[in-house]
């Protein structure tokens, strides 16, 4: 009997549902117990099926880096679009980084994995250019923030710095306060941050950074918490409702 063809759709649909059942799988056994016959045993398919999607883990792990990758842009996106000036985007854009971690753990895990050597060597071409094309959409967003910091003359790039080092140097304290300060294992958590909140780190961190690049106004001179709160209702009422009905609410005063 000749092989069962199917379309293009419903072969990305199945690819979804395999992606999103090994998103609980992790939830569940931690990514770096996660195997192909793991997945099997939480999806209606096989194990040759799950190969014509996936060359092996690695590549699903890349994948579902990839989605979250996705998410992130969106997330970054709207901030982008808010209307403020370019240090309040930037900060939103923040903010949307930590909502982005808090609704989706799992993801901001395993995007981390899926830039290890380990998972790049065994993955798709498919799935790496992907990828690369993901993250430069990413940098872009940034970019056009900065950008137009730049040319309205809010932020003067220092001599030793180009665009591409100013967006590291915003990324940094992002990634940094949020994994330090979100870790669910106690083991994991920075000894001394037991009485930080995450936000009010995150916030602090971003202002120093931005006033140590005189990224004008400076902290100082407006009221960020009030404007970032703003936005936050703007760019995100279906994020901010799905964390309320989880018991957590985000406080940037």
């Amino acid at each position: 009997m000749a092989p069962k063809v199917i379309d293009e759709y419903s072969f990305k649909a199945r690819e979804q549902e395999i992606i999103d059942a090994s998103i609980s799988l992790i939830d569940s056994v931690g990514i770096e117990n996660i195997t192909i016959d793991k997945v099997v045993t939480v999806v209606p398919y096989s194990k040759g099926t799950i190969y014509k999607h996936f060359i092996g883990k690695e590549d699903l792990v890349l994948a579902i880096g990839n989605q979250a990758i996705t998410i992130m842009h969106d997330l970054f996106s709207r901030a982008a679009l808010f209307q403020g000036c370019a240090r309040e985007r930037m900060m939103l854009l923040s903010a949307s980084y930590l909502i982005y971690a808090i609704l989706h753990p799992t993801l901001f895990i395993s995007v981390q994995c899926a830039k290890s050597p380990h998972m790049a060597g065994k993955s798709s071409e498919a799935r790496l250019q992907e990828q690369e094309k993901l993250e430069e959409k990413i940098m872009m967003v940034m970019f056009g923030i900065i950008g137009d910091a730049l040319e309205n003359q809010y932020l003067t790039l220092p001599k030793h710095m180009d665009i591409k080092q100013v967006t590291f140097a915003t990324w940094a304290p992002m990634f940094g306060t949020i994994s330090l300060l979100m870790a669910d294992d106690e083991t994991e958590k920075c000894s001394g941050t037991e009485d930080l909140i995450v936000e009010t780190e995150l916030f602090n961190q971003i202002n120093i950074l931005l006033d140590g690049l005189r990224w004008a106004p400076l902290s100082y001179d407006k009221d960020y918490s009030k404007s970032l709160n703003i936005g936050l209702k703007q760019a995100f009422p279906s994020e901010l409702a799905l964390m309320k009905a989880k018991g957590r609410e985000l406080n940037f005063s």
